[in-house]
Formats: C-alpha cells, structure tokens, sequence
C-alpha cells in the first residue's frame, strides 16, 4: 500500500524534505497499522533529520519525518493482545524508525495505549514523548511525592506544561520558569512560584528544591546544582556528550528521554480521563503545509504549545 508522507534522502538541512510515496513494509506480529488523524511537532523531528541521531538510524533512505500521533487502527499482527481494529489510539514511532507524518503508520503496539476519550485527536498526539520525557524525569530518574519542592525551567513549554501538571498531581510544590508573556499560562496551570527566565540570577533569589527538572535544555549544570537541597537531583531532557562526562560521577546529576516513560502511556491517558492532565495546542495545520512549518519552527518562529497535523 503507498502512502503519501514527509520524507528526506540524506541527512541534513530542511530543504532535504519532501513530500513523497511511500510503500507500507508488510505488518509484523507485534505491529499495528494506523490511519492517522494527527500529528504532533517535536524538536525530535529535526534532530533525527540533521542526523545527530544518525548512528542509530542508518543510512538506509528515504526515512520518514514525525514521532507522536493519534488516530485509528486498521489492522494489527498476530501476537498484538491490547488493541484491536477500530480503537482510537495515540503513540509514538520508533525513535529508529521516524515517520508520523504521513496517512497512515506502522509502529509496535508498545508504542501506543488507546486514546483517552475526552480528548480530541489533535489533543492526544501531542501528548506522547512531551509527557513521557515528563513522567520518566519526576518518578523514574526521581521520585516526585507529596510536599516535594521542585522547579520547571520552561515550564509553559510542551513538555514543561506536562510536568507541572504531573508534578501537581502528586501534591508536589512547583515553581517554574517562562517569560513574562507566559505568566498567565503558567498561573493556569497550578505554577505556586513564577520566575521569569531573562532574570539571569532567579536562582539565587529561590530556596532549595528537591528536583530541578530542566525542560528547555539550556541550563547550565553548576545553576542546577546551586539550587538542589543535599540530596536533591538536577534532571536534563537535552544531555550533550560533555554534559554526561561531567555528570556521570555526580549522583545529582540525571538526564532522560522519552523511551524511559514509554510502558506509562495508559497511565498519562487515566490521568487525561480524570482531567489530571490536558496538552497544550498552539495552532493545527494541514499536511500539504507541514514542510513550511516545521521550517519555521526549527528556526525559533513557531507558536505557544504545539503545532499539531490534521489529517
């Protein structure tokens, strides 16, 4: 079966995409095939694209853009026992394997969890890597509880948002940094302390947290240390090759990703029934135009929460 996808050739700038054919590979036993609704925008896609993940991705071409999704399943393998034709379901791709932003999809069925129901699919989609990047960082790299002081840099963002809400959930107290023009946002959230981030000294005017939680990836570590309680931990989402030498003996020192938080989904989609936790959409587009956007976005010009693919 051809689909009509993005894709690239070769690793490298935007202007190596494209919309293309591509031919769905035969269905293995523990994958399901999806008729996307929608696609969510990730930094993730860009990255896979540059080739800084290119070790793990091959040089097999043309490779498909795109990770979290949501939409419908249409068949599924043999040894596939948690969803069935039919189910509206949410999920990510393989981070090998790219390709969401297209008609339709294969991925395994451990990458997805069915869709929470009071959610629309352009909400669901975008809660798959942003919230469990989120839900690895706050309860498998630390263990965010009841009275836990903890602080968000970015805390509006995509993944940030997410984390505020994860963290508020399980009684913690959370500050959080943003612009100024994201305060009203972050007070909607349940942020109990703002800091505005082009303050370049706002962690030396705070107490000590338990956590520190660095979603936007620019934190430099001796900040996130200088603001952590003895026992506290400092947790990277954007580790560099240096950053994980000069923290691999310190034991404040924990960077994640998403794939740590991935068998979580059906837990992040309970607290989306419950109305504990709701993404954050910044504009929905169409698939002819997602190469321009997604341009614009890697450039630092996109909106406010995500870019969402409608099909």
């Amino acid at each position: 079966m051809k689909v009509n996808r993005i894709q690239f050739s070769n690793y490298g700038s935007a202007s190596e995409m494209y919309i293309g054919e591509y031919g769905l590979p035969q269905l293995k036993a523990d994958e399901v095939q999806i008729s996307v609704k929608a696609a969510a925008i990730n930094p993730l896609d860009w990255k896979q694209r540059r080739g800084d993940m290119k070790l793990i991705m091959g040089k097999k071409f043309p490779k498909g853009i795109g990770n979290d999704f949501a939409g419908i399943v249409e068949a599924v393998g043999a040894n596939v026992q948690n969803i069935k034709v039919g189910d509206e379901v949410f999920g990510t791709m393989d981070v090998k394997k790219p390709g969401a932003f297209a008609s339709k999809l294969i991925t395994q069925s451990k990458f997805i969890a069915k869709k929470p129901t009071n959610i629309s699919f352009s909400e669901a989609s975008c809660l798959p890597i942003g919230a469990t990047v989120a839900w690895a960082a706050l309860f498998l790299k630390t263990k965010v509880h009841k009275n836990t002081r903890v602080l968000i840099n970015g805390c509006t963002g995509a993944v940030g948002s997410l984390a505020v809400q994860l963290a508020k959930e399980k009684g913690a107290w959370v500050a959080g940094t943003c612009s100024k023009t994201e305060t009203e946002e972050a007070k909607k959230i349940g942020v109990d302390k703002i800091f505005d981030y082009n303050e370049p000294n706002y962690w030396k005017k705070s107490e000590l947290f338990d956590v520190v939680f660095d979603t936007a990836g620019l934190m430099k570590q001796t900040d996130g240390f200088s603001m952590l309680k003895p026992n506290g931990k400092f947790v990277d989402i954007n580790p560099t090759p240096k950053s994980m030498l000069t923290g691999l003996f310190k034991p404040k020192y924990k960077f994640t990703f998403a794939t740590a938080g991935m068998k979580h989904l059906a837990d992040i989609a309970e607290l989306v029934e419950k109305g504990k936790l709701k993404p954050r959409i910044g504009k929905e587009i169409n698939f002819e135009n997602t190469i321009d956007e997604l341009i614009k976005i890697e450039n630092g010009k996109g909106v406010k929460g995500r870019t969402v693919i409608v099909f």
